[in-house]
């Protein structure tokens, strides 16, 4: 079997590099929130029980 792989450099303008920031940025913060919201969870089921 045959495998290629390409691989890429990306060179973004300084506004595309602060755009791409923003959003990484908007990512962490959403992941973050749903990882607290889904700790949180857990720690309530595992009093309950």
């Amino acid at each position: 079997m045959l495998n290629l792989t390409y691989e890429f450099k990306l060179k973004p303008t300084p506004q595309q590099a602060q755009e791409i920031e923003r959003i990484l940025e908007v990512c962490r913060r959403v992941w973050n929130y749903a990882l607290a919201e889904r700790k949180d969870w857990i720690r309530s089921s595992l009093v309950t029980d």
